[in-house]
Parts: structure tokens; C-alpha cells; sequence
């Protein structure tokens, strides 16, 4: 039984780890569209880039996990019944039960990891892309001035600049601002630096330049400088506190909030939903996995292939999954269905076990024998 056994997990790791490597790469490019813009519009690098959509991949891994190991024990599955291999374990007094088994191990392995992301990796991972954003919206310079440009962040004012270094030091400033009732000035510095205060202000040190404007007799009036200090806070207002959203939080944090910070029944309806689906989530694992097994292992063997079955237990798999999610938003807004986020994967669970258990055939389940017929009328 232990070799049968060892050459069924053999059979799934493979695919498992294909299915899972596959769905990650296909969410981890839908994911990065989303953040494409730090890129094109905050001029930021590939490796910033790289960074942030690799800090995406905890949550990518829980919403795929087990629809990974559902597809990897389908797969298995289909192939140990087309050679036969499951009919020769049967024939040599196998139960259900003890084929079953080391399904059941990956499913209890998939479920342990799927549940130490949702609870520590995943919300330690967001945080930190968190602080990654916060850090780009800190930084003005990339969003307020394209290099070679004239850029106008607010009515009446352009700022240009000819280069902008790795550094964050720009050169060649130009800087006219009209919004003064007085008379436009115009700032003009071979090298400036944008500072963002941890108090909020934003502020453009300028040097080695001049500030010139004209005064009421229309004459020229320049001023030389060899540093001064523009400040920009009223035009780019950056908050720089950090703050976390749903999906950043522990979970001690979303089932039981600071009193202090007087969260409003809306959102504390989300916190609910979103920590109970963390914690019903990994059960998908065995359900699926059940579900699998179901479908396969039970039956008579047939020589035309299973295709039928496969489909059949897909469909029923990927709608019980997008069911999970309609509950999980739906429990946003009312807390008594956060139940349901449960029940959902252990009453599927529960059937397929009963299922496998039963001795009868699969095909007799339902259908009442003539015997049992007769009595019925005969009683009634």
C-alpha cells in the first residue's frame, strides 16, 4: 500500500507544481498591468517595478492554491484511470478510502501553507508594497517634473527642468509663476532639489540662480541668490502617514479592531468578511481535492477515457470557488452570511466523503430496487 501510495503522490507533485506555476505567471501578468503606470508615469525603475509586483505574489498564490491542486489532482488522477493503475488497485483490495489517502495528505499540506499565507505572509507582504507606494507618491520630483519639459502642476505655474540625476538633483531650473496679484517672477538655478518633510511640506531648494520680475516702472529687477527655498506644499499636498488597508491588516486586527480607532459599521462589516475568508479559504483545498476524488475514483472503468467526468467535476470545482467569492463580497455587507464562507467548503467535503464511503455503486445511489418498490405500495 505505501509503494501505491508513494507513486500516486509522485504522479501529482509534477503537475501541481506545473498548474501552480502556470496560474501564478498568468495572475502575475494581469497583476502588473496594474501597476505598468510606475513605469511610464513615475518614472520609476524596472527593478522598483519588479519589487512591487513580486509583493502581490502572496495573495496571487491564495486566491490560486487550490484550484491549482484541484486541476494537478484531476489531471492525476484521469491518468492513473487510463492506464489502468487505479482498476489494478482496486482489484487488489484497495478501498476508496486508502486511494484516497494521499490525496488527502497534499490537500492537508496545500492547506497548512495556504493558511500560513493568508495569515502572515500575505498581509506582511502588502505592507510592505504599501510603504513602496507611499514612498513614489513621496516622491515629487518623479511626478511633477518630466525632464525636457514644461510642466504646469498648477494654474499659472511651469517649472522646467533640463536633467533630472539618479540622485533626484535636477539641473538647468526654470521656474515662472504668475499666481502672485503683484507680477510674475520667474526662478532661474543651475541646480535645484525637491525635499518632502516628514511633517508634510514640500519644498524646492534652488541654486546658483536669480529671481527676476518686473517692477511698476517696467524695468527688469533681478535678484541673485546662491541657494533659496521655494515651497510647493500648497500645490502638491502629500499626506505621509502610512496607512493600511483591509488586506494589509493581521488578522487579530480585522476580528478585533482598536475601540480607539472608531472604525464605522461599514467598514468594520468588511474587516469581518475579509478575516473569516482568510480563515474558510484553505478549506477549499480539501473540497476540491474531495470533489476530485469523487469523480474519479469511484465508477466502473471505462475504456472510451473520462473526459465526460472531467468536465463535469471542472465545471462543478470552478463554480463552487466563484460561489466562495460571491459569499466573501456579499458578507461585506451582511456579517450573518460570513457563515456561509464555511459552510460552503465543508458541506462539499462532506458530501464527496460519504460518497467514497458508500459501498454501493455509484449508479445505484439513487434508483430505488423493485423489491423496495413493492413494499412501498404495498404499505401504502
Amino acid at each position: 500500500m505505501k509503494l501505491f501510495q508513494t507513486y500516486f503522490l509522485r504522479q501529482v507533485r509534477t503537475p501541481l507544481l506545473l498548474s501552480l506555476s502556470a496560474l501564478s505567471v498568468l495572475a502575475l501578468l494581469t497583476q502588473s498591468l496594474s501597476t505598468l503606470d510606475l513605469i511610464t508615469q513615475n518614472r520609476q525603475s524596472a527593478l522598483t517595478f519588479l519589487y512591487i509586483t513580486t509583493l502581490t505574489l502572496p495573495q496571487l498564490f491564495s486566491i490560486i492554491m487550490p484550484l491549482a491542486v484541484f486541476m494537478a489532482m484531476l489531471y492525476a488522477l484521469n491518468r492513473l484511470n487510463m492506464d489502468s493503475e487505479l482498476v489494478v488497485a482496486k482489484a487488489s483490495g484497495f478501498s476508496p478510502w486508502q486511494i484516497a489517502s494521499p490525496a488527502l495528505r497534499i490537500a492537508s499540506f496545500a492547506l497548512i501553507a495556504h493558511l500560513l499565507i493568508n495569515l502572515f505572509f500575505q498581509p506582511y507582504s502588502f505592507r510592505l508594497m504599501r510603504k513602496a507606494l507611499l514612498d513614489i507618491n513621496i516622491d515629487i520630483a518623479a511626478r511633477m517634473i518630466r525632464p525636457g519639459e514644461f510642466n504646469s502642476p498648477s494654474t499659472g505655474l511651469t517649472l522646467y527642468a533640463s536633467e533630472i540625476l539618479p540622485s533626484g538633483r535636477m539641473r538647468d531650473i526654470l521656474i515662472y509663476d504668475e499666481r502672485s496679484a503683484d507680477a510674475p517672477l520667474t526662478y532661474s538655478a543651475k541646480e535645484g532639489q525637491v525635499n518632502s518633510m516628514p511633517s508634510g511640506r514640500t519644498s524646492f531648494t534652488l541654486f546658483d540662480g536669480n529671481i527676476s520680475s518686473l517692477n511698476d516702472n517696467g524695468a527688469m529687477d533681478i535678484t541673485f541668490f546662491e541657494n533659496t527655498t521655494y515651497d510647493l506644499t500648497e500645490i502638491l499636498a502629500v499626506n505621509p502617514v502610512l496607512r493600511f488597508k483591509t488586506s494589509d491588516k493581521y488578522l487579530h486586527e480585522l476580528l478585533m479592531p482598536d475601540p480607539r480607532d472608531q472604525i464605522p459599521d461599514r467598514l468594520r462589516k468588511g474587516y469581518l468578511a475579509e478575516g473569516h475568508a482568510r480563515l474558510s479559504t484553505p478549506l477549499y483545498n480539501y473540497a476540491l481535492v474531495l470533489l476530485a476524488l469523487a469523480f474519479l475514483i469511484r465508477g466502473e472503468h471505462k475504456k472510451m477515457g473520462y473526459g465526460g467526468r472531467i468536465a463535469a467535476a471542472g465545471a462543478l470545482g470552478f463554480t463552487l470557488r466563484l460561489g466562495g467569492f460571491a459569499v466573501a463580497s456579499a458578507a461585506e455587507k451582511n456579517s450573518a452570511l460570513n457563515i456561509a464562507q464555511y459552510l460552503l467548503p465543508l458541506l462539499t467535503a462532506l458530501l464527496s466523503i460519504w460518497y467514497l464511503l458508500h459501498k454501493r455503486r455509484p449508479h445505484t445511489l439513487f434508483r430505488l430496487r423493485p423489491s423496495r418498490l413493492r413494499a412501498f405500495f404495498e404499505t401504502n
